[in-house]
C-alpha cells in the first residue's frame, strides 16, 4: 500500500464540508448525460484490444465510450455509487434495447411507457441499484439523462439566461452548415457587449455557490484566474472552429436538451451503438475511491487511465500521490488523460518524474474538443533501462 490513503484522508474534510451544504447532500445524482466531448479520450489514449482501461464513471458516458475501441476489459470507477447505478442502468437498456428505443427511454425522444421498459432491464442491476431505481421511478418516468443536478442547474440558470434573449440567433446559428459561415455570423451577430456581459455575470463564483454549491468549480482555482475572460476565449474558439448543430455540449447548454441525431454524446451515436453493446461484458464497475483502490493494485496492472477532471476537486498534495500510484501501476506502453476545467493542474506542476506529456496530442485537443471549456494533459510511461532490457 502507497502513503496516498492514511495520509491524505485527512486532506479531505474540507471539501466535504462543502458538500454537507451543498445540493449533493441527498441522494440524487450529480450527472446524467455528459458534459465531455468522449472522442478526445479516445484519441489520446490509443487503445488496443488487450489494453485494461481504468476510467472515472461520473455520468457512465465516457466510459461507455470508450467501449468503441474494444479493450479486453474496462474497469469504471466512482466514489458516489449513485454515478454506478446510472452507468448499470445505461448499460442495462443498451443490452435490452435497440437504438431508438434506448434513446426513449433515456428521455432524449418521446415515450410513455418507461415504467413498463424498467420491468424489462432492472434484472441486470445490483441490488442495490434498484432499490435505488425504484426509489426514483418517477424520474425513470420522465426520462432521466437530463435530470441530474448539473443538468438542472445548466437548464435552470445557464441555459435559460444565455438561451432566452438570444432564441433567435442560435437557431440562426444553428442553420449554419460551414464552419466559415458559421464564423461570419457569430463576429457579425452573437459576439457584442451584451452577450460577453452575460458570460462575465453567469461566471462570478458566488453565482455557482449560491445556485449549484459544487465544489468542484473552485476548489481548486487559483484566486486571480478569470473565469469569465477563460470561458469568454472558449466559447469564441468553439463557434469559430466547431459546427454547433454537431455539438451535444453546446446544443443542451442553450437549448436543455439535444435537438438532432448527430449532436448526440458518442455512446450513443448510430454508428457506435452496436460496438458498445457487444462489448458490455467487458465493464467491471467499481465503487471506491480512486487513491486507495490504486494503492490496492500491483504494479503494471493497468494500461490506459482516463481520469476525466478530478484534479480539480482535490488538493495539489492529493493528487500527486495519486499520480505516483498511476506512474507505479501504468504498462510499460500505458497513457493517461485528464481534462483540467477551472483549475489548471499540468503535468509540470504536479512533478512527477517517468510519466512524460504528449504536447502534440494535448495541443491538438484543446484544439478540437467540442466541449470547449477544458484544456488536457496527456502522458505516457517514459523508458526505462528497466523495460529496455526487458524488451
Amino acid at each position: 500500500m502507497s502513503g496516498v490513503d492514511t495520509i491524505q484522508r485527512t486532506q479531505v474534510p474540507s471539501v466535504e464540508d462543502k458538500l454537507k451544504e451543498s445540493i449533493y447532500q441527498n441522494d440524487w445524482l450529480l450527472y446524467t448525460t455528459s458534459d465531455e466531448d468522449s472522442d478526445s479520450e479516445i484519441r489520446a489514449l490509443d487503445i488496443q484490444n488487450e489494453d485494461v482501461v481504468l476510467s472515472v464513471t461520473g455520468s457512465g458516458c465516457r466510459s461507455l465510450a470508450l467501449l468503441i475501441k474494444e479493450p479486453s476489459k474496462l474497469i469504471s470507477i466512482d466514489a458516489n455509487p449513485y454515478q454506478n447505478f446510472l452507468l448499470e442502468l445505461k448499460m442495462a437498456a443498451i443490452k435490452h434495447f435497440e437504438r431508438e428505443d434506448c434513446l426513449a427511454f433515456f428521455g432524449i425522444t418521446e415515450s410513455e411507457n418507461r415504467r413498463e421498459m424498467f420491468q424489462q432491464v432492472k434484472e441486470d442491476l445490483s441490488e442495490q441499484a434498484q432499490t435505488f431505481w425504484l426509489r426514483h421511478i418517477e424520474k425513470i418516468e420522465k426520462g432521466f439523462i437530463y435530470l441530474g443536478k448539473h443538468e438542472m442547474f445548466y437548464k435552470k440558470y445557464m441555459g435559460s439566461f444565455l438561451f432566452r434573449f438570444r432564441r433567435k440567433q442560435f437557431k440562426e446559428l444553428l442553420a449554419c452548415e460551414t464552419i466559415e459561415q458559421q464564423r461570419d455570423y457569430f463576429d457579425k451577430n452573437w459576439n457584442n457587449f451584451l452577450w460577453k456581459r452575460a458570460v462575465k455575470l453567469l461566471s462570478q463564483r458566488v453565482f455557482f455557490e449560491k445556485f449549484l454549491g459544487d465544489p468542484s468549480y473552485f476548489n481548486q482555482v487559483k484566486k486571480d484566474f478569470s473565469i469569465g475572460d477563460y470561458l469568454l476565449s472558449r466559447f469564441e474558439h468553439t463557434f469559430k472552429h466547431h459546427l454547433v448543430q454537431e455539438n451535444h455540449f453546446l446544443t443542451f447548454l442553450f437549448c436543455g436538451h439535444y435537438i438532432n441525431d448527430k449532436g448526440l454524446p458518442v455512446y450513443l451515436l448510430k454508428e457506435n451503438y452496436d460496438i458498445i453493446k457487444r462489448n458490455l461484458h467487458r465493464v467491471e464497475i467499481v465503487t471506491d475511491r480512486i487513491d486507495p483502490y490504486l494503492a490496492s493494485l500491483p504494479e503494471r496492472a493497468i494500461d490506459k487511465y482516463s481520469l476525466s477532471d478530478i484534479s480539480g476537486w482535490i488538493p495539489l498534495e492529493e493528487f500527486r500521490f495519486i499520480l505516483e500510484d498511476v506512474k507505479r501501476t501504468m504498462s510499460e506502453n500505458g497513457r493517461l488523460c485528464y481534462r483540467n476545467f477551472l483549475a489548471k493542474r499540468t503535468l509540470s506542476e504536479v512533478g512527477i518524474a517517468g510519466l512524460q506529456q504528449d504536447n502534440a496530442m494535448m495541443a491538438e485537443l484543446d484544439a478540437t474538443d467540442r466541449a470547449f471549456a477544458f484544456s488536457f494533459e496527456v502522458a505516457q510511461k517514459e523508458e526505462t533501462n528497466e523495460s529496455v532490457l526487458r524488451s
